[in-house]
């Protein structure tokens, strides 16, 4: 079969996404500079919605923005009615572990994202596409996860796929969210990509199980990871999210009233804690980095250079990935300065405790 020939979705699916004015190709981010850099590593995808609660803002008239994509978008409010989603999309937080100082300055207006409106008018209709049928929305994500796999194998690469790329997913997490696989579907799959695709009622890790086997010896062809704010426990926290198959990097937020405990936390369960630095291209990185909150010992860790790629999974757990902070266009310093760590071997003082990076 002629795996590069175009894609048929099922009836279904491909009039659920025209609904939205999407095709399987829009769904998953296939190139950008950070992806770039890991290319020779795995072949990268991430998915991008609307972020916190930006969407209810592109979809309300004269909403205050202090930049065009962040602001009102005709089309997507009027896409929005149409579907009879405002009420839902008005009241939809992307981001619900979010900071003051995340939220305003979120990757999501960096680079293309936060010049462009088209950009964000294109996230905004996945996430409608979301909220909508949550369970249809993921049957998609699984013919362009199965696709973007076919042309891994062609590179004798493995498949990376992000899917909290600018969002933390649906409101029952990626990792909990199952959807009806038919067994004539799954074979479909099958002989469409050549990827065994397991049936039933599945999430999306169930259904790629054989892409992801391999994973204990270090060879999978297929990999699902994401950095998350979420708690440690509970059925949206870190430790569902890796017991369910994703590899899982926690994120600091210092802005956060128990930004050092969460980090120590999650230190503390073996995840890899992600540390956005406010530090320039070309600087020095730091070598370490120490949590300390009243009432714990002090813990440190070694720090790795998050942004020589995003395969965090080739990262060990217990580490501070440090990533420089990027520039979100339309970001309020006095906002988004606090959420992200100063480039200084000062100890800096947490809502909750202090951190110190060491050079």
């Amino acid at each position: 079969m002629n795996r590069s020939a175009p894609v048929r979705l099922p009836a279904d699916l491909a009039a659920y996404l025209a609904r939205f004015g999407l095709t399987l190709p829009d769904l998953l981010t296939t190139a950008n500079p950070k992806l770039a850099k890991g290319a020779t590593l795995a072949r990268s995808v991430i998915l991008h919605h609307l972020p916190h609660r930006a969407l209810a803002r592109a979809i309300t008239p004269g909403a205050q923005a202090s930049t065009a994509p962040r602001g009102y978008l005709a089309t997507l409010a009027h896409l929005a009615q149409a579907q009879g989603l405002a009420t839902l999309a008005s009241h939809w937080n992307g981001c619900p572990w979010a900071t003051l100082g995340c939220a305003d300055g979120c990757l999501a207006w960096a680079g293309h994202g936060g010049l462009a409106p088209a950009v964000a008018a294109c996230r905004g209709r996945r996430t409608l596409a979301m909220l909508a049928d949550p369970a249809l929305y993921a049957r998609a994500l699984l013919w362009a996860i199965a696709r973007e796999w076919t042309r891994a194998q062609a590179d004798g690469l493995p498949l990376a796929v992000r899917l909290r790329g600018t969002d933390e997913g649906p409101p029952m997490g990626w990792h909990r969210l199952r959807f009806e696989l038919t067994l004539s579907e799954a074979l479909a799959l099958g002989r469409r990509f050549g990827l065994a695709i397991t049936p039933g009622a599945v999430t999306l890790a169930e259904a790629l199980a054989c892409g992801l086997e391999g994973l204990a010896q270090g060879r999978p062809t297929l990999r699902l990871y994401d950095y998350s704010k979420a708690p440690l426990t509970g059925p949206l926290g870190l430790e569902a999210q890796r017991a369910a198959g994703w590899d899982v990097t926690a994120s600091l937020a210092a802005d956060r009233a128990t930004a050092a405990a969460d980090g120590l936390a999650a230190l503390a369960a073996g995840f890899r804690l992600a540390v956005p630095v406010a530090m320039g291209k070309g600087s020095p990185l730091p070598r370490a980095l120490t949590l300390a909150t009243p009432g714990r010992p002090p813990l440190t860790v070694p720090a790795v250079d998050g942004d020589a790629s995003d395969h965090r999974w080739r990262d060990p757990h217990g580490v501070a990935i440090i990533l420089r902070a990027k520039h979100s266009r339309g970001a309020d310093a006095a906002l988004s300065t606090p959420f992200s760590l100063a480039p200084t071997p000062e100890a800096q003082a947490l809502p909750d405790g202090v951190a110190t990076l060491t050079w």
